[in-house]
């Protein structure tokens, strides 16, 4: 199933980990709108050299203080806007410093079992891949060195769609870092919880922009105490993305695009306020949908897109495809298609693993002004006649 319309650009591995109200007891508790105020016994004060703060992404915020670092996951969940509360004590204070209605979490963190190829991008980002012990979903990893520590035994895999409670509670990991689905069925990480398991929310994957999801390594840089080397990259990335952006902000001729594949008679479309549509604005296409003020997925009927397709200048994203066959093979009316007949139809799987893993979801979520030149590669080749494309690859 081509789940492009639950989230463009979204990791086919992102393990779902559903948690409600308890988890939000240390996070936020009754007085979670209250500042959060710290309780030391008479220790020196430490002071952090480096800060990180959001400038584009909306789900976190973090701030500064005496012994701690205070992080806030704004809208930790799908289905709620509710704030989770932590507290990054320095280690050798967590038994004097602490901050009221929030979660503790040591640092730096030197041990970490993700459950997301998107926190491996993070961590490659800050050169932190060390610090990695486990990981869920293994099998769709795409980064070599990953897959090679995982294969050696250095490094835990876990299989997918279930956390197994007694594994990582015998790893201990510093932190279990999840992404945020509903805010419901919570079993699967009470016990961990319960068993001082360190568990943290990333809901980067709620961004509804390419630099605001890239932004969510300063979240694991604050877990590191690498803001310095987190500012740095990620500024090098804004400067290029937006750079790019503006060599096509005034191009009056745009292609028009569809994107996705349909499933079972309906066709999932993105919204004009998604992460999708953002990446076809800043690289100056003409897309459908623009005005939809929907951030996720719009579910459309095969006619709909249908008509549109048989104008639409590009066709990109169609799903698990390789070839014009592989597309054919899934509706014949495909072929009536204008992109399918001028083979303007391209797919993000140009970087794929031997056991299926993709780094579009890796690097390419801490990278997107290299998803953005390919984009601007496909629309208006003559705008960057030297790229070649990285993510992405035509179908033939």
């Amino acid at each position: 199933m081509d789940r492009s319309h639950l989230r463009f650009f979204y990791p086919p591995i992102l393990l779902f980990v559903w948690v409600i109200s308890f988890l939000l007891i240390g996070g936020c508790g009754p007085e979670k709108n209250a500042d959060p105020e710290s309780h030391s016994n008479n220790i020196e004060q430490v002071h952090f050299a480096d800060s990180v703060h959001a400038e584009y992404a909306e789900g976190f915020r973090i701030t500064y203080h005496h012994n701690y670092k205070l992080l806030e996951i704004l809208k930790p969940f799908q289905n709620q806007v509710d704030t989770l509360r932590y507290s990054l004590v320095p280690r050798d204070l967590t038994d004097e410093v602490e901050v009221e209605n929030t979660t503790e979490i040591p640092i730096p963190i030197t041990s970490l079992l993700a459950t997301s190829t998107t926190h491996i991008g993070l961590a490659e980002m800050l050169d932190a891949t060390d610090i990695m012990t486990g990981m869920v979903g293994g099998d769709y990893v795409y980064s070599e060195d990953i897959r090679s520590q995982l294969e050696e035994g250095k490094m835990v895999s876990l299989p997918q769609g279930e956390l197994n409670k007694e594994k990582i509670l015998s790893m201990n990991p510093d932190l279990l870092m999840i992404s945020g689905g509903q805010s419901s069925q919570f079993d699967n990480v009470k016990i961990l919880m319960e068993s001082d398991i360190d568990v943290m929310v990333n809901s980067e994957w709620l961004e509804t922009t390419p630099l605001g999801k890239a932004e969510w390594v300063k979240v694991l840089a604050a877990l590191l105490n690498m803001e310095n080397q987190a500012n740095e990259k990620f500024s090098a990335v804004a400067k290029q993305y937006n750079s790019l952006k503006s060599k096509v902000k005034g191009i009056n001729d745009k292609p028009l695009v569809i994107n996705n594949m349909p499933y079972k008679g309906a066709w999932f479309v993105s919204g004009g306020e998604s992460y999708t549509a953002q990446f076809l604005r800043d690289a100056g296409a003409d897309y459908s949908w623009f005005d939809s003020d929907e951030a996720g997925g719009l579910r459309k009927s095969f006619e709909v897109v249908y008509e549109i397709g048989l104008q639409a200048d590009m066709w990109i994203n169609p799903g698990a495809v390789n070839s014009k066959e592989d597309i054919l093979a899934k509706d014949s009316r495909f072929k009536d298609f204008k992109p399918f007949q001028t083979g303007q139809i391209y797919n993000n799987n140009k970087r794929m693993s031997p056991s299926g893993g993709n780094d579009f979801w890796e690097s390419g979520v801490v990278h997107p002004e290299m998803v953005l030149a390919d984009l601007i590669k496909i629309f208006h080749p003559q705008q960057l006649p030297d790229h070649q494309l990285y993510y992405y690859q035509k179908i033939d």
